[in-house]
């Protein structure tokens, strides 16, 4: 069971500054140096402002694997030494996100970042191939005992919040039922991708503002929700924000 009292929702989110712009979860992209630099561009005393996320790490093999977990995590040292991701000096807010199916691996993952970030965030968004083969991200929303089983697991073992990226369903009716799920099982914020499994590569085509708008309006107002997708220029972000209605854009590709 988590040790501490932990904020939830709303609460915790106004605790971390209630950040409107976010950076992407990006496989060998959103390293530390890379967060560090996005931030750079700020007034020191804004950089708290960009709340950024880890790339997509692999649950299993950071539970199993002390070299995978010195090679994707820096804060990991044994040493005493000053650690580089998740400093309180100059990366936080920070999330650390995991694909996982199974909610035993996913909580050992979790409990070796969970000192040197602010929340973990389980990935339900990678439409890849390598996901099909590995039955994660995209791949789990048939799947919704599974993704319950991996954010309840979290909410009520870590001692920080839990939350979660999804893409959106066929229909706008189908999209809110499974938010409301994720919502349940117990994760604080969640970030909708406006485009389906199928829209990737050569068919990834436009994300679907209206979707998120939709969610905004029959989700509970204490709900905190990122939108995600189409942000490619500066102006994209004021544009989704007053689209989307969500509390946050999150910025991946374009950020690049």
């Amino acid at each position: 069971m988590a040790t501490t009292t932990k904020l939830h929702g709303r609460a915790f989110y106004e605790s971390i500054g209630s950040p409107k712009y976010v950076l992407a979860p990006m496989v060998d992209q959103s390293e530390f140096a890379w967060r560090l630099l996005t931030r750079s561009f700020l007034p020191a005393e804004l950089r708290t402002s960009i709340l950024a996320y880890s790339p997509m790490l692999h649950a299993k093999m950071f539970a199993d694997s002390p070299k995978y977990r010195a090679a994707h995590f820096e804060a990991l040292k044994e040493d005493g030494e000053a650690h580089l991701d998740g400093n309180p000096t100059f990366d936080r807010p920070l999330f650390v996100q995991f694909c996982a199916n199974d909610p035993e691996c996913l909580l050992e993952a979790a409990k070796h970042v969970q000192k040197y970030c602010d929340a973990v965030d389980l990935n339900l968004g990678c439409p890849q191939g390598i996901a099909k083969r590995g039955n994660y991200g995209a791949f789990l929303q048939e799947d919704w005992g599974t993704i319950h089983k991996l954010i309840r697991n979290l909410r009520d073992n870590l001692d920080i919040p839990v939350t979660a990226k999804m893409r959106v369903l066929d229909t706008r009716e189908r999209t809110l039922e499974y938010a409301r799920m994720i919502l349940d099982a117990g994760a604080s914020i969640i970030t909708v991708h406006g485009r389906q499994r199928a829209q990737k590569g050569h068919y990834t085509g436009l994300a679907d503002w209206s979707i998120l708008r939709y969610l905004r309006e029959q989700l509970p107002p204490e709900t905190v929700m990122f939108a995600n997708g189409n942000i490619l220029q500066y102006g994209d972000m004021e544009s989704c924000l007053e689209a989307t209605g969500a509390d946050g854009v999150m910025s991946a590709e374009g950020n690049l």
